[in-house]
């Protein structure tokens, strides 16, 4: 025991230096952790503000409730959607329009022939005959971009120009300003 006390006497100036050094680094710690739990305690306050004294536990089991609400809303709206898609898909989506003089002895370009298609390139085309005397207009069916039946010049052309210009195309607008009409 004595010479516990020796070595403590000889030592003493080193214990302190030491027990100081401590101290220093344990206030240090301390003014971090500090700052670390001030932090946790704000983000704690706004996960909680407005729970009217709801756990923690709860909270999260309401959240992930209405997560789950969500997601199976947008699965139900996607399976709507490829409905549509599949729908808009035999919709007319492709509109081709000549019109034309048919006759030489009527003025103007009362005659036309318009192509309607749906993605898959089927629909019909219907033309109207404008003479003096009478109007015929009559209808083909398209399959795959062609009929079965034989096609005029004119009704070539608006099935051309309906195959060319799909509604999902950007430059429809500027395509239809630039085409020449007759």
């Amino acid at each position: 025991m004595q010479l516990l006390l020796e070595f403590i006497d000889q030592n003493t100036t080193a214990f302190i230096i030491a027990s100081i050094g401590m101290n220093l680094l344990l206030i240090i710690l301390f003014i971090v952790y500090s700052s670390i739990t001030t932090g946790l305690k704000d983000k704690y306050k706004k996960l909680v503000k407005g729970t009217n004294g709801k756990n923690i536990e709860g909270i999260l089991m309401e959240h992930l409730e209405k997560v789950q609400a969500i997601h199976d809303d947008m699965d139900q709206y996607y399976r709507r959607l490829e409905i549509m898609d599949n729908r808009l898909s035999f919709c007319t989506q492709k509109v081709g329009i000549i019109r034309y003089n048919a006759f030489q002895d009527t003025g103007s370009d009362l005659s036309y022939s318009i192509a309607l298609l749906n993605a898959n390139n089927d629909g019909v085309i219907i033309t109207g005959i404008h003479g003096r005397t009478e109007t015929i207009s009559y209808a083909k069916p398209i399959k795959d971009g062609k009929s079965t039946y034989s096609l005029s010049v004119e009704e070539l052309q608006a099935l051309d120009r309906a195959k060319e210009n799909a509604l999902d195309r950007i430059d429809i607008q500027g395509y239809r300003s630039n085409k020449e009409v007759g």
